[in-house]
């Protein structure tokens, strides 16, 4: 009869430790659900997929475009297209299993090109750029590395997260756990004639379409 007890009451204080930490639980529970696209397959590493928004036209995508103010070609910017599906992206996890990608887990975004003229390595990462006084913005760029996740690479990694009956992309990175984070969802931002990716309080609904 003790024993019973005593089970019992380690089972309560488990339950109780789990839902005092809800959000750690949630969290856990969470990355262990993988991300689909949008003919209902698992995301997975190493696969050419088109991120495309929900609204206003599913037609529309994201594609690579000057955000120099002087008309000069770099930096290269993320941008909403109309009337163009955008250009696929290739998706590396710093936590990969078996090669699913799963909701909350940091992800480097890459376009895939053989080169660019933008960076200094051969990699199209997304990254966060410096702040824009002028925009009061964030925007997103080129110029990540891949992989190598920590505190030099903080600005490198994004998260895919459920939101309404689709997807978001977010800037909350876990891989370095002494750095101060503002965690921003993924928006587009109005500015200079151009629909930019940038962090934000608004999110962009997205779906993800394999390449064929």
């Amino acid at each position: 009869m003790k024993l019973i007890n005593i089970l019992f009451f380690v089972s309560f204080l488990l339950a109780t430790n789990c839902f005092t930490k809800s959000k750690l639980c949630e969290a856990s529970e969470s990355t262990s659900i993988a991300v689909r696209d949008f003919s209902g397959k698992i995301l997975r590493t190493e696969t050419n997929y088109y991120v495309q928004p929900i609204f206003p036209d599913e037609a529309w995508g994201f594609e690579l475009a000057s955000i120099n103010n002087h008309h000069k070609p770099c930096p290269l910017g993320i941008v909403q297209e109309d009337y163009y599906p955008g250009t696929p992206l290739l998706f590396s996890s710093a936590n990969s299993k078996k090669g699913i990608i799963r909701l909350s887990t940091d992800l480097n975004i890459d376009y895939n090109l053989s080169y660019t003229v933008c960076t200094e390595s051969n990699d199209a990462i997304w990254t966060v750029g410096p702040y824009d006084r002028r925009a009061q913005s964030y925007f997103l760029v080129l110029g990540g590395v891949k992989g190598n996740p920590g505190r030099e690479t903080i600005r490198n990694w994004f998260k895919i997260e459920e939101f309404g009956d689709n997807y978001k992309i977010r800037y909350c990175p876990s891989v370095c756990k002494n750095c101060k984070i503002m965690c921003k969802d993924v928006g587009v931002i109005e500015y200079n004639g151009q629909k930019r990716l940038g962090l934000s309080d608004f999110p962009v609904e997205v779906k993800f379409v394999k390449d064929a």
